[in-house]
C-alpha cells in the first residue's frame, strides 16, 4: 500500500499535544521562548511567517498542518505589514477554536482591533515568562470548555 503525498507543508506534527506554534520571523530572537515552552513540555513548531510579497500557506488553498495541529498559535508577527495582518486573520478563520495569544505593540492592537478581538494580547517586546504564562493560561482555559 502506497502513502498518499500530503499537500500540507510542513508536514503533519509528530509529537503528541500539548503542540505550540510560534510565529516568528526570527526563531533565533525567540530562542528563550522556545526553550522555556520546551522546557515546561510543550512540543513546540516555528514558523518564520510569509515573506514579503508572499502569503501564508493557511491564508491559501493548501492549509497548514503546523497551525492545523497546534493547540494553541502564539502569533508574533506583529501587524504592521499586510503579510503578517492576512496571516493572522487566516488563524483566525481557519482555527477558530485554537487559542491564540498574540504579542503585538499597543499601537498596532489598537489600529487593528478586529484582528485582536477575542485573543490574548501581550505587549511586545515579550519575555519568555510572559509568553509561557500565556499558553499556560490558554490551555487551562481550552480545557475547561472542552
Amino acid at each position: 500500500m502506497r502513502a498518499r503525498q500530503s499537500r500540507l507543508n510542513p508536514q503533519p506534527w509528530p509529537w503528541p499535544a500539548p503542540r505550540v506554534l510560534v510565529e516568528h520571523a526570527d526563531a533565533e530572537a525567540t530562542a528563550d521562548v522556545l526553550a522555556a515552552l520546551r522546557g515546561d513540555g510543550f512540543a513546540v513548531a516555528v514558523c518564520r511567517g510569509p515573506e514579503h510579497d508572499s502569503r501564508c500557506p493557511l491564508a491559501a488553498d493548501d492549509g497548514c498542518a503546523a497551525a492545523e495541529g497546534a493547540d494553541v498559535v502564539v502569533s508574533w508577527l506583529g501587524l504592521a505589514t499586510a503579510e503578517a495582518r492576512e496571516a493572522l486573520a487566516a488563524s483566525r478563520s481557519r482555527l477558530p477554536g485554537t487559542p491564540l495569544l498574540v504579542v503585538a505593540n499597543a499601537g498596532e492592537a489598537a489600529q487593528w482591533p478586529e484582528l485582536v478581538e477575542n485573543a490574548a494580547v501581550i505587549e511586545g517586546p515579550a519575555s519568555p515568562a510572559q509568553v509561557l504564562l500565556g499558553v499556560r493560561l490558554l490551555r487551562q482555559e481550552a480545557r475547561g470548555h472542552a
